[in-house]
């Protein structure tokens, strides 16, 4: 049982603001640091800012920007307000973009240069606050911070109030608001944290995106542990490694494919990561030879853990079974684990026995903004991951494929649904159905490719180049179609 001595962010940053004011809790890879005094004191500034412009308690304010101080600052400014952060990935692109923020219709938009620059048609529909760049209608982050005082004293929340929405809805299958509550944004991190034994002593690299579950819980896992967190914009398998030594970092987390790189590195010494006591891997099976070449090269253990969108993370790898490969783990302080019968998830089913897995956590989801697909993902209040599973009988859990439509490349999360939706707006296409193939490097994960039935009046005019093209114009690189292959008939209906 874990006591939660808060029941929100911002509980914490006020308690710390006032116990801990010059303590660094934040350090990106400049070197540039803020305490948690000065934490508050800007978010504070920034919240005093978007309140003129009517941002208040249950409003919207959607930021775009790769990992920064000004993203971070920019969270708890919109959770002083009481308003609810829509985090979009950055690389969202062209109608991706343009459906998520008139989907979220959000107050403010508070977007870094390379989103602004790429993306200027979509944003001027909305008030934008922009990060390194200002003019011609976008309002200054940095002016904004010093144009009037600070908000007197955070809005007053519910817990169960909306304070994070994401669109990678995984267990829906499609693009769609992903809610999740005040009291998850601390009870979700502050459990992963008591899982992995995270303590001021510690310093946490952050190098996935915030956009991601994955960047996000790692981030305030350290935030609501009292760890400091080190935020890189971007991965680089040159850059991590002297970041970690720089700064003695003592917990990394990524994707497979991060480590691969790593371990790829020749250049790197056998005592390059020894301030690290652990690196966690999830979004993507970690493959055996990297798990304990890792270990092996460089002393440091290697684990995987499980987590969605719906549900930050559920499941960590017990580091005394460090050597034991292919396991995400088992359940972390305060989530409750099954495996039920995927067709009936009534039925439990037992150690050995391939299922569903059902979870329940206080930091679970409130929901989709669809409340059809919300009821669909519930059964009797476990939520039904589509991820499946089987149990030893040492309690730890091995993925065994999904029930969901999901592709997973590099550790991103696509879904083929979205990808046939716009196939379907070229007028050659009929039908269409989109999959996954497996990259040759496995760490790459899979490629999506779309089965296509053409009408029969563009039968031998329409390319497979044209209909990729189509596609890839209008989303992120990772969602990019890599083949396309004209049917009679789609494989599955």
């Amino acid at each position: 049982m874990i006591n939660y001595q808060y029941q929100n962010p911002v509980e914490v940053l006020l308690d710390y603001s006032r116990s801990r004011s010059n303590d660094v809790f934040l350090i990106d890879e400049s070197g540039a640091s803020l305490t948690y005094g000065e934490l508050y004191s800007k978010a504070a500034r920034l919240a005093g800012s978007l309140s003129r412009f009517d941002v208040g308690h249950g409003d919207r304010v959607a930021i775009i920007m790769s990992n920064s101080m000004e993203a971070v600052i920019s969270l708890f400014a919109t959770w002083i307000l009481g308003a609810s952060a829509v985090l979009i990935d950055p690389l969202t692109i062209s109608e991706d973009l343009d459906y998520q923020l008139s989907d979220s219709a959000p107050k403010v938009v508070i977007a870094d240069r390379s989103v602004i620059e790429r993306e200027t048609a979509v944003l001027s529909k909305y008030r934008v606050v922009g990060v390194g760049v200002s003019g011609q209608g976008i309002l200054s982050f940095q002016e904004l911070l010093s144009s009037v005082p600070s908000i007197g004293r955070p809005i007053e929340v519910r817990s169960d109030d909306v304070g994070l929405i994401y669109y990678y809805a995984g267990i829906a299958g499609r693009t769609m608001q992903v809610w999740h509550t005040y009291f998850s944004l601390y009870s979700g991190p502050y459990a992963f944290g008591e899982a992995i034994e995270l303590n001021p002593k510690d310093s946490v690299l952050v190098v996935a995106q915030l956009s991601h579950i994955l960047g996000l819980t790692e981030l305030m896992s350290a935030f609501v542990r009292g760890a400091k967190a080190v935020i890189a914009r971007h991965f680089d398998a040159k850059d991590t490694p002297e970041l970690i030594r720089r700064y003695g970092i003592t917990v990394f987390a990524g994707v497979p494919l991060m480590f691969d790189q790593i371990l790829n590195n020749r250049d790197l010494s056998p005592n390059a990561l020894s301030s690290l006591r652990l690196a966690l891997s999830a979004a993507a099976p970690l493959p055996p030879a990297t798990q304990l070449g890792f270990y092996q090269r460089f002393g440091v253990p290697l684990v995987q853990f499980y987590g969605l969108t719906e549900a930050y993370v559920l499941t960590v790898q017990p580091v005394r079974y460090k050597d034991v490969t292919g396991t995400v783990g088992s359940a972390i302080p305060g989530a409750e684990l099954k495996i039920v019968d995927p067709n009936d998830p009534s039925k439990e089913l037992g150690v050995g026995s391939v299922g569903e897995l059902a979870a329940k956590a206080p930091w679970v989801m409130k929901g989709y903004s669809d409340p059809d697909d919300t009821r669909r993902a519930f059964h009797n209040g476990w939520l039904l991951t589509g991820d499946l599973m089987v149990m030893d009988d040492k309690g730890l859990l091995y993925f065994r494929g999904v029930k969901k439509r999901m592709i997973k490349y590099k550790g991103y999360p696509i879904f083929p649904r979205d990808l046939e939706i716009i196939l379907m707006r070229h007028p050659a296409v009929k039908e269409a159905y989109v999959t996954g193939e497996q990259a040759e490097d496995p760490s790459i994960g899979q490629l999506p490719v779309a089965y296509v039935v053409l009408r029969d009046e563009y039968r031998g005019k329409v390319s497979d180049k044209e209909l990729i093209d189509f596609v890839n114009s209008r989303v992120a690189f990772y969602k990019k179609l890599r083949k396309i292959y004209f049917v009679d008939k789609l494989p599955i209906k």
